[in-house]
């Protein structure tokens, strides 16, 4: 069974009308992940392997937490960490980190909680 990481409780702090960019940036080299972002409302976006999505805006991402799930795998045998930082809006919140030996192919997941400054 793959193995999951979860970060919880994870806050940041948003103007109502600022817009929300979420950011998968790989550190280590050789990843491939799909990124999936459940945010409130229907328009739910992806990141394929390192990229930036705009969620929302502040005001709209207030009313539930939003998940953020990546299905990472490094297939390079010469590497031995799979290293990933997930920012928001250019700010970095969380870097995951976790051996090859640990896991091959991980599952990240984030639950994120967007608060008035």
């Amino acid at each position: 069974m793959r193995k999951a990481y979860r970060y919880r409780h994870i806050s940041y702090l948003v103007a109502d009308e600022s817009e929300v960019h979420l950011t998968v940036e790989f550190i280590s080299d050789g990843n491939f992940a799909h990124t999936l972002i459940n945010v409130p409302g229907p328009n739910d976006p992806e990141i394929e392997n390192s990229g930036t999505a705009l969620i929302g805006y502040g005001k709209d991402l207030r009313s539930e937490t939003t998940i953020v799930v990546s299905d990472i795998i490094n297939p390079i045998p010469e590497e031995d960490e799979i290293r990933v930082q997930y920012k928001i809006n250019g700010e970095t919140v969380i870097e995951h980190t976790n051996p090859k030996s640990d896991e091959e192919r991980p599952y990240v997941i984030l639950f994120i909680r967007f608060l008035r400054p």
